[in-house]
């Protein structure tokens, strides 16, 4: 233990003293090479002239040798021609003394192999050499391998060191750039490749992105750069360009990109061609309008005469000519509004609004529109709608109705008996709830051949259906483009000699807190006993009393029914109501409402069209009388007043066709200005005016138009849009400017007329100052109308009724119809007199609103607009309220141009109400 103990004392005082004596016979050279042996580097000892003295094992065992070889080994005949001159000049050196250098060199092992080396040379004594080397063999085709996987890239790649000096450039570079490595090694890549914008502009180093992103060490992507070639040329490059990083030191950069020129062509190419295409598409619009506007000028002729001439003693054989011509007049004009229409929503200026609408008035309006051509043919036409179904919704009751006017019509063209029933229904969950709109009929059906092709354009069932029933085949493919513009679908379910199922489904907008559709008073406590018109099968009669869940019989005839009320009066049951639908096969209506007369029980009956003087007498009779088109609320009020005599009617009685044709002594006296250029149209219009009883003079053109208002004065123009010389569009605008600029004022109302009927014409019209618009054929019954709409009635004959407002020369004329506040005032002169009052304070407060609204950017304008129509239209300030409208719309677009423009007229027109209002109050 006390040896152990001291030994570390010895030790320390053998590191701190002189070193000791080798042992005797202690080989250090035999020790050396022991150590060697021990290194993972390859090492050799050779004289000058090669011969080796000594290798290593790991030697040995790289190039395929035995220790006991050695001796016949010289270095030089393995090694490459060119290392051996390397090897033998750094032996050179050291025999002179100077300093050896690493080298690369090539050595080939007993199989022939080579191998990649490098070579450090060390001087041994007696002219010897010892020579430590390196094995790179791998790295080297590890390097070769990464190589030639760079340079197959498809994009190119270089590297750069912090200075913005090009360290590496493979071959697909070289390729984009037209470089070579050798000539750009060590160079500035941006001075050479980048210097230059897109768009020529210098661009410095400091501005570069690829720069900038060295600088801050991160990443920069561009599908929009350039770089320049060795030439000079641009080329349109996507780059991406990455920090190198060592240890977490900025070393450089790699920039890899790919040439995108021919991309970039390509997108120019594709521009072009879109453009083109666009300019295709507006010169085809243009050229529809234009055919449009010369096919329609003589067709204004054609159907205006027709009307006139039908309104004349013909005879028989005459008045089956006229219709005739009147029937392929409005089919031609049929077919140019399929062409116009599909052409719009192809050049996709179809635009769907979103408004209130209801949807019984919809269905049953649509169904009134085709009810005579359904009658025509013998057909039952109804509407329906399900109990769930809400009645007011929000949408576009306008292509809705569109959609289902061709839907019917189509049903009406290919049904030759029977019936054609419109449906609605809700479909879906709560979150997602879908409104489906069916029009059944029992016609011929379709193949499925048929079905697959039904929707696309100038496409019909087969050739046999274009020959027998006409059309174009636009109808259905811009249904489909409608409904899809809505964010529905269409489909149809048909077989051949079956009848077919069209249906519509777009989301459902129900205005929160709407009531569903029809929903009566307790009428399950009530019986029906229903009879004719085929009631036995399942009728729309069924489906509108199984909806209200009313009970009910059924009888196909008279006679059925008689026994059906024996049988219930002897089982102590008794209807409610006897409900007789036209046809009867064993009696007429007549026949039948006096053979029950006995049975003392409520009778409502329904006729197969509309007929005046049979549904007078069976009124006086105590008979509810219903009339073909079916309409449900129309049976709800018949029922409700039968049991519920205080109910709310829901059915708005339509107006007939005499209210329509009226007579000129029941016309107001008011004198029109007729612009127009084509003589016959001239004639036609002219005639229209005289017949309706308006005086009326004719220019042709804008000057003249403007010259006649300064000779007279007139009540209303009736102004073509496309006339020579001066047209409508400016005539109106300098009519606006010369009304703006008197003294006196005035709004003088210009309705326009136009051939034109592509998307935007009514805009147009309207923000060159006209009131209102008449499309070309000019339709009697519309003409009247809008006459009605813009012109006060004046006394007159005896049969006008309107409450007159005798405004001083140079005041407003038209812009407040007084009629409007006698339709829920009555004949009430101090009640108008006073709602005047009311609605001049208001004019006033939104006056200075207005004002205030566009002193500070129009932020309330919105607003402001939507209670100035709803207010101004239940008055009768037409005219304000169609602005008010107008300004909303240009609010909502963000339109400041056009807020400006529209909120002086409604200044404008503000201050003629007022005065017009004014003048009422003295002359009252």
């Amino acid at each position: 233990m006390q040896e152990q103990n001291r030994q570390p004392d010895t030790t320390t005082r053998a590191e701190t003293g002189p070193a000791p004596a080798p042992a005797a016979g202690f080989d250090f050279q035999q020790a050396a090479l022991q150590q060697l042996e021990q290194l993972g580097d390859l090492i050799l000892a050779c004289r000058q002239d090669g011969q080796l003295l000594h290798a290593n094992q790991a030697w040995l065992e790289s190039l395929g040798y035995c220790a006991s070889e050695l001796g016949a080994l010289n270095i030089y005949p393995l090694l490459a021609e060119d290392s051996r001159t390397a090897f033998r000049t750094q032996c050179q050196r050291l025999q002179t003394g100077q300093t050896p250098q690493a080298i690369a060199l090539v050595m080939h092992d007993r199989m022939g192999q080579a191998l990649s080396m490098q070579a450090c040379f060390f001087p041994l004594p007696g002219h010897g050499v010892q020579v430590v080397l390196r094995d790179l063999t791998a790295q080297k085709k590890q390097a070769l391998w990464l190589s030639t996987l760079l340079d197959n890239m498809d994009d190119g790649i270089i590297a750069m060191d912090t200075d913005g000096l090009l360290t590496y450039m493979n071959q697909q570079a070289e390729r984009i750039l037209h470089w070579q490595l050798e000539e750009l090694h060590g160079k500035n890549v941006h001075e050479h490749i980048h210097h230059h914008r897109a768009d020529g502009a210098p661009l410095s180093v400091e501005d570069c992105p690829i720069y900038d992103a060295v600088r801050q060490k991160s990443t920069y992507h561009s599908s929009d750069e350039v770089f320049f070639r060795k030439d000079g040329s641009m080329v349109a490059v996507r780059v991406s360009n990455t920090p190198l990083l060592l240890e977490g030191q900025m070393v450089g950069s790699v920039t890899t990109f790919a040439d995108v020129s021919a991309l970039r062509l390509r997108e120019q190419e594709m521009l072009q061609a879109t453009r083109a295409a666009e300019a295709a598409a507006r010169a085809k619009s243009e050229f529809l309008a234009t055919m449009s506007h010369e096919i329609r000028t003589p067709l204004n002729g054609v159907i205006g005469m027709i009307d006139l001439l039908m309104d004349t003693p013909l005879d028989a054989e005459q008045s089956d000519f006229a219709r005739t011509i009147k029937m392929s007049a409005d089919t031609l004009l049929s077919i140019i509004n399929d062409i116009l229409d599909f052409s719009k929503i192809e050049a996709d200026g179809l635009e769907i609004e979103t408004i209130d609408f209801s949807l019984r008035q919809l269905l049953e309006g649509t169904v009134d529109i085709l009810a005579n051509k359904a009658h025509g043919k013998g057909l039952t036409l109804a509407s329906f709608a399900t109990p769930e179904v809400p009645d007011s919704l929000q949408g576009d009751p306008t292509r809705l109705r569109q959609i289902l006017l061709n839907l019917l019509s189509n049903a009406i063209k290919f049904t030759e008996q029977g019936m054609v029933l419109v449906s609605a229904t809700v479909e879906g969950s709560d979150d997602d709830k879908q409104l489906r709109l069916c029009v059944k009929d029992t016609g011929i059906g379709l193949s499925d051949q048929a079905r697959s092709r039904l929707f696309l354009p100038f496409s019909q069932a087969d050739s046999s259906t274009t020959r027998k029933y006409g059309g174009t085949g636009l109808g259905l493919a811009i249904c489909k483009r409608l409904a899809e513009a809505m964010g529905g679908s269409i489909g149809v379910e048909s077989t051949l000699g079956q009848g077919s199922e069209f249906w519509i489904s777009i989301p459902l907008h129900a205005i929160k807190g709407d009531s569903c559709l029809l929903a009566g008073p307790q009428l399950d406590q009530h019986l029906v006993l229903l009879a004719g018109d085929n009631a036995c099968q399942q009728s729309p009669w069924h489906h509108y009393l199984d909806s209200w869940a009313i009970p009910h019989h059924c009888a196909d005839s008279l006679a059925s029914l008689l026994e059906t009320l024996r049988r219930l009066d002897a089982a102590g049951s008794k209807p409610d109501v006897l409900l007789l639908v036209e046809p009867l096969p064993d009696a007429t209506l007549e026949q039948a409402a006096q053979t029950l007369a006995v049975e003392g029980i409520p009778l409502v009956v329904c006729l197969q069209g509309q007929d005046n003087q049979r549904k007078t007498s069976l009124a006086q009779q105590g008979i509810a009388v219903l009339h073909k088109p079916m309409k449900q609320s129309a049976l709800l009020d018949a029922l409700t007043i039968q049991w519920a005599p205080g109910t709310i009617r829901l059915h708005t009685p339509e107006v007939s066709n005499s209210q329509v044709t009226q007579t000129a002594s029941a016309q107001r006296h008011h004198h029109l200005l007729l612009a127009e250029d084509n003589p016959v149209n001239q004639r036609v219009a002219a005639s229209m005016l005289h017949k309706l009883g308006y005086g009326v003079d004719v220019v042709s053109d804008g000057n003249e138009a403007l010259a006649a208002i300064a000779q007279r004065h007139y009540d209303a123009i009736l102004m073509d849009c496309q006339m020579p010389g001066m047209d409508g569009y400016a005539t109106t605008r300098q009519l606006r400017r010369q009304e703006s600029e008197s003294a006196q004022g005035g709004h003088l109302p210009v309705i326009a007329m136009t051939a034109n009927a592509m998307e935007g014409d009514r805009e147009l019209c309207l923000a060159a100052g006209m009131d209102d618009y008449l499309a070309k054929p000019i339709e009697y019954a519309r003409l009247k109308t809008l006459l009605e709409h813009w012109l006060p009635q004046q006394a007159g004959p005896a049969t006008a009724t309107a409450t007159t407002v005798n405004t001083p020369r140079g005041q407003v004329q038209g812009s407040l119809t007084v009629q409007r506040l006698t339709e829920f005032l009555g004949d009430d002169p101090a009640g108008i007199a006073e709602m005047l009052d009311i609605f001049r304070d208001s004019l006033q407060r939104w006056r200075e609103r207005l004002r205030l609204d566009m002193r500070h950017g129009g932020q309330g304008l919105r607003q402001l607009a939507h209670e100035l129509k709803g207010s101004a239209a239940n008055v009768g300030a037409d005219a304000l309220a169609s602005l008010a409208g107008q300004l909303h719309a240009a609010a909502l677009d963000g339109k400041p141009d056009a807020i400006r423009h529209i909120a002086a007229q409604i200044e404008t027109e503000m201050e003629d109400l007022l005065a017009f209002i004014a003048a009422y109050g003295k002359d009252d």
